[in-house]
């Protein structure tokens, strides 16, 4: 099912919580963060191919570097992509239901998926606090820093089913809606 987010500022939102350019920047700083990481990384890369393949000297922190840039760009992407209600879902059975079971099979997948995303964010510090102060080979950045790329992600998807969810509980479905896993977020 997706809820659709109006971007708009009324007179009923006017005044409550943080300014609008300001929600609109948070609300956009995984994307922002994404395409920074994208960014270092295709440099990275092209560096990589250059030094090896026309200066006959790779440099060996690239292929490092490029690997922990694509381990953040994955987990961050993923609350991206859960922000915008584009992760995988099979809502066959769920459009076949009524409105009102509709909406309540929806609400305990997304307390499902909210319980998960947590354990694993949960799971995923304790694992911070196993590797220590080991650090990679070729840059010398603690393992602990590449690694926190797992719970961040989990928790960014966290906040993005929790205010799906919120929203879900809020609002009844409304007939002809599709279903998605999460209703379009900007937290």
């Amino acid at each position: 099912m997706t809820l659709p987010v109006s971007g708009k500022v009324t007179g009923a939102t006017r005044g409550r919580g943080l300014p609008g350019w300001l929600r609109r920047s948070l609300g956009s700083f995984e994307e922002y963060f994404c395409y920074l990481l994208l960014v270092v990384l295709v440099v990275t890369t092209s560096l990589q191919v250059f030094t090896r393949y026309v200066l006959n000297a790779p440099l060996s922190w690239t292929e490092e570097l490029a690997r922990i840039l694509f381990i953040w760009i994955t987990f961050i992407g993923a609350a991206v992509i859960a922000k915008r209600s584009g992760h995988i879902s099979i809502d066959f059975a769920t459009n076949l239901l009524p409105p009102g079971a509709r909406r309540w099979v929806l609400v305990a997948a997304h307390a499902v998926t909210l319980a998960i995303l947590l354990l694993l964010g949960v799971k995923g510090v304790a694992l911070l606090r196993i590797t220590g102060t080991s650090a990679s080979p070729a840059l010398g950045i603690p393992w602990a820093h590449v690694y926190a790329a797992f719970p961040v992600g989990m928790f960014l998807m966290a906040a993005r089913y929790a205010g799906a969810l919120v929203r879900l509980l809020r609002r009844p479905v409304e007939t002809g809606q599709g279903t998605s896993p999460v209703p379009k977020v900007a937290l």
